[in-house]
């Protein structure tokens, strides 16, 4: 048997901060379901030829034989060529482990520059990776085209709102503007527009204006429900 995917990340948390992503991130928000392989975003650090050197470094201690894939078709690649694909593609795969590893420099939907702000909101694991919030997982689930991808962004989403509206709910005034930047959809303003606090409501309603302006029939919808004056 391979080295477990959980043994060769402990060559990276030792130093580099490593956050759960993809099926795996999936299931330890509590959704039932199977994955074939794991995927992780590794800090960027300050350029491509770091990034990949600290996996290099991971591979070399490693006791099993193990090899990079890079798109497309997760061909081999090493040296420069690697580093270009890295540039272009934002991941590697590590082959050898008991289960494919994507390391992803620039996960789908996000920026190198995002990593800070969702480590700092991710849920820390006792094998020193860290789990995003729904909010920000969602990102990385958006326009891949696949099924399974389509099921954990319903269930993300639903996630997200659960903990948007219970965030906005017990937010002022000063509060509400910063939960609704991180995440607001038709059903967020549903639950906001309940609010006791009438300066909040008048923040959710014209989030909604804004949402029905650009077209969210759902939004407008909503708007057509509460009592105007």
């Amino acid at each position: 048997m391979g080295t477990s995917v959980s043994e060769f990340l402990r060559l990276l948390t030792g130093e580099h901060r490593v956050m759960v992503l993809g099926g795996l991130a999936v299931i330890a928000h509590g959704l039932s379901r199977a994955t074939k392989d794991a995927d992780v975003w590794l800090e960027p650090m300050g350029s491509v030829d770091a990034w990949v050197g600290v996996l290099e470094a991971a591979l070399a201690r490693s006791s099993e034989s193990l090899e990079f894939r890079c798109l497309p078709g997760w061909q081999t690649l090493a040296g420069e060529a690697l580093r270009a694909n890295v540039r272009e593609t934002g991941i590697v795969r590590v082959l050898g482990l008991q289960m494919p590893l994507d390391v992803f420099r620039r996960p789908n939907q996000l920026l190198e520059s995002d990593f800070d702000e969702i480590w700092s909101a991710a849920a820390a694991h006792d094998d020193g990776t860290r789990l995003p919030d729904p909010i920000h997982l969602l990102a990385t689930k958006e326009e891949t085209g696949r099924k399974h991808d389509f099921d954990d962004h319903f269930y993300l989403l639903l996630k997200a709102r659960a903990q948007a509206s219970a965030l906005l709910m017990a937010a002022d005034v000063a509060e509400a503007a910063d939960v609704l930047a991180r995440f607001f959809d038709y059903e967020v303003g549903r639950q906001g527009l309940a609010h006791p606090d009438a300066g909040v409501r008048g923040i959710v309603l014209k989030e909604l204006e804004r949402l029905a302006a650009a077209g969210d029939t759902l939004a407008a919808e909503v708007l057509k429900e509460y009592p105007q004056g």
